[in-house]
């Protein structure tokens, strides 16, 4: 018992962690981390122990012998197998039908083979596991195809063999529930076996799966009341990098074009780390690869999207490499904890703003909708949630020609209406403001015939400055950025405005929120499509 406990706790943990949602957190990669070499340890003791068990050293020694070829067999024949048929596929498209097929008879033949030696049948399957390749097109394959039908089917059915040799009268089927849910399977699997080979009677079965089954419900409650993961990502200290984050392959021509038009010059260089993010499939495990330590090698279409990527960073680098630092990242995450990866990042390296892509994007005439990914949405919510600094959405409606962005001014505006996140808008533009190629201008939308408050004070002093940088009597070379005031009367002139100008400038830059009933979004606040955007940002 206290071998198999050696041996399960990583599958276990890894369950339980995702299912808290603690997998991309720093408590849960130190489990994780603490769970393999548990692993590796147990593994160790099973390979020497198991043959010391035997009366006769001979028949020890067999036994040993059997496993290692066994051992032998998957890692030096099984996986570079399973590699060259990954290297064999097609790009884009998912594993032929027959491999998977192929699989299950090997895993079948792996369970008898084990069974044989009388051992666990169970351990040729956890050996086979560890030889694949983790991720797809395997690795996700097997879960797809797999992964309903035993947790819909067979673990219901197994669990309900285990309580029934329980006795636990009528608590029976309340408990045959609960315990569906337990992360300690593998754990409850060996206690029937015992059982099954005599050597527990009833009593202690249903001792030791009751044990396990509280244990789980206690610790898994206790863990939820307990942690909130977004009190690590609490910061307050002041910062000058930026993070920009990548989900496909379209999201990199507009990064790489806003950084362009926001790095400063040689004396302020602009330090940029750029985060590849990468679904999860087939795998529990979280990964993320700094690119400066480990480099990519040979393996799935996922490998050579990120390696895509690197090197479109690695251009830009050295296109501006006096000016700019790339450092690259690679994130393999679940779909629902990816902004994990992105506030520790943020936080580790201590950036100061988080540049995200907007999860929908049209096509190049703007009449149709190319996608639309629910997953993005989530994760850009979560990061404006929990993130320890300042975040933007960038969101790209039309390409920008590249003989013209050569030759003409990147024509940049700023709708300010008042508050800390357009304050931050501001700062961010008057930033790209630097570029010689880069003409700026701020659109104040003014309240019509009301009285100043309290932030708008503070918003006039943050705009007196382009004021006076904008009197008609400075030469026309020092005026780099145009101060423009207009009065609203609510949201329905404000979307008027902001349509009659949309043609006019490259980008727009606004902030978030502005305040309760401001001028600029009244009654209008009702039509907001995208709440991550603000009401502003959705016109």
């Amino acid at each position: 018992m206290l071998l198999m406990e050696s041996l399960t706790p990583f599958s276990e943990i890894a369950r339980l962690l995702i299912d808290l949602g603690m997998n991309n957190s720093s408590v849960g990669k130190v489990a994780l981390s603490a769970a393999a070499i548990s692993n590796m340890v147990g593994l160790l003791l099973f390979l020497v122990m198991v043959p010391l068990s035997f009366p006769s050293w001979v028949l020890g020694v067999a036994l040993l012998v059997q496993m290692l070829f066994f051992i032998l067999i998957v890692f030096a024949v099984v996986r570079p197998i399973l590699f060259i048929i990954i290297k064999r596929k097609r790009e884009g498209m998912p594993i032929n039908d027959k491999y998977i097929y192929w699989f299950l008879v090997l895993v079948c033949l792996t369970c008898i083979y084990w069974n044989a030696m009388g051992q666990f049948p169970a351990l040729g399957a956890f050996f086979l596991g560890i030889a694949i390749p983790n991720g797809p097109p395997i690795g996700s394959a097997l879960v797809d195809r797999l992964e309903s039908f035993n947790f819909g089917i067979i673990l219901p059915l197994f669990m309900t063999a285990c309580m029934i040799r329980t006795d636990l009268s009528v608590w029976k089927d309340i408990l045959t529930f609960n315990i569906s849910n337990d992360e300690k399977l593998a754990v409850v699997s060996l206690v029937l076996l015992i059982f099954f080979l005599k050597f527990l009677d009833r009593d202690t079965f249903s001792i030791l799966v009751l044990s396990i089954l509280l244990n789980s419900l206690f610790l898994t409650v206790a863990i939820r009341f307990l942690y909130d993961p977004s009190k690590q990502f609490m910061c307050y200290q002041k910062r000058s990098l930026t993070l920009v984050c990548i989900h496909r392959p379209d999201h990199i021509s507009s990064m790489i074009n806003l950084l362009e038009a926001s790095y400063q010059s040689e004396e302020s260089l602009l330090t940029c780390y750029v985060l590849h993010l990468v679904e999860l499939q087939g795998q529990d495990v979280p990964t993320l690869i700094s690119h400066k330590v480990q480099k990519l090698g040979v393996g799935t279409g996922t490998e050579e999207y990120s390696e895509n990527v690197i090197l479109s960073f690695e251009h830009f680098n050295r296109y501006v490499s006096s000016s700019i630092s790339i450092d690259a990242f690679t994130c393999k995450a679940k779909s629902t904890h990816m902004q994990d990866d992105i506030c520790w990042l943020a936080l580790y390296k201590a950036v100061t703003l988080i540049i995200l892509p907007f999860h929908r994007t049209w096509s190049l005439d703007r009449t149709s909708i190319v996608s639309d990914s629910e997953m993005i949405r989530f994760a850009n919510f979560n990061v404006l949630k929990q993130a320890p600094c300042s975040v933007g959405i960038l969101i790209e409606r039309h390409i920008v020609n590249k003989t013209q962005e050569s030759q003409q001014n990147l024509k940049v505006c700023v709708i300010f209406v008042g508050g800390k996140d357009y304050m931050e808008a501001l700062a961010f533009a008057r930033r790209m403001a630097r570029q010689e190629n880069v003409t700026l201008t701020v659109l104040c939308l003014v309240a019509a015939g009301k009285s100043k408050g309290w932030y708008q004070m503070l918003d006039t002093g943050e705009l007196r400055e382009l004021i006076l940088s904008n009197d008609p009597g400075n030469p026309e070379e020092e005026i780099s950025t145009i101060y423009l005031e207009e009065k609203i009367v609510d949201g329905a002139a404000t979307s008027m405005l902001l349509r009659s100008m949309a043609s006019d400038y490259d980008l727009f830059i606004v902030g978030r929120t502005c305040g309760e009933n401001h001028a600029a979004t009244r009654g209008t606040e009702s039509w907001c499509e995208f709440d991550e955007l603000g009401v502003i940002g959705d016109f």
